[in-house]
């Protein structure tokens, strides 16, 4: 079928509504990316909805009329968030069956200091949310950091023999050492005069990590 006015094909219905999914799926992006920082350097409270979708470059409503509500807003900033890195770590844990116990345990410091660095705004929105009780502090626990985290302490529990306790003390002192530095990435810079989003200081930060929690490796 001809358009009467320009003779192009005129658009069918599934095409029609595939360029609005299209539509829809930019904008939703586009809010949720400029979000992100925002979440994760200023807080839940003090980011606005208006002020992210001024950021976006959306119309007034756009958020709500996607999302709904705020708070489902923020889920969806913080499923994407941590999503990132979920099929990175499933491909991960699949092969620690197959490798040493000290072997496996440096892949999962390594993992952890190179995923810090690709997605800081992950530490930072947690240094936002894990310090008082919250809806938002609970949605992360429940439905990403403790699932993500249980292959971590079966795994480094039982070749450590750490207790539950013993473990909670490795866990927090891995995790704050592998994203300190690059959370902090402009005090670094400041302070050291390098940038700590390198890939040499990457490198260089996940070793020396291995070693101070393992030991230096036997030869």
């Amino acid at each position: 079928m001809k358009s009467q006015f320009t003779g192009a094909p005129a658009n069918t219905p599934s095409e029609r509504a595939k360029k609005t999914q299209v539509r829809t799926e930019l904008a939703r992006a586009k809010m949720v990316a400029a979000a992100t920082p925002m979440f994760s350097q200023n807080g839940y409270d003090a980011t606005s909805v208006r002020e992210i979708e001024v950021a976006a470059d959306v119309k007034r409503g756009m958020l709500v009329y996607h999302f709904g509500t705020k708070e489902q807003f923020w889920k969806a900033v913080a499923d994407n968030i941590f999503n990132l890195i979920a099929d990175q770590r499933k491909a991960r844990v699949s092969v620690l069956p197959d490798m040493a116990e000290r072997e496996g345990i440096a892949m999962i410091i390594r993992f952890h200091v190179r995923a810090s660095a690709q997605h800081p705004e992950i530490s930072r929105l947690l240094a936002q949310e894990a310090r008082q009780q919250s809806w938002r502090i609970e949605y992360l626990v429940q439905t990403h950091i403790k699932p993500g985290s249980e292959y971590m302490k079966q795994y480094v529990s039982k070749a450590l023999s750490l207790t539950e306790r013993e473990f909670a003390h490795w866990y927090y002192i891995m995790v704050s050492a592998c994203a300190t530095i690059f959370s902090f990435e402009p005090e670094c810079n400041l302070l050291f005069r390098f940038e700590s989003l390198e890939d040499t200081v990457i490198e260089t930060h996940g070793n020396m990590l291995v070693d101070m929690l393992l030991g230096p490796s036997p030869h």
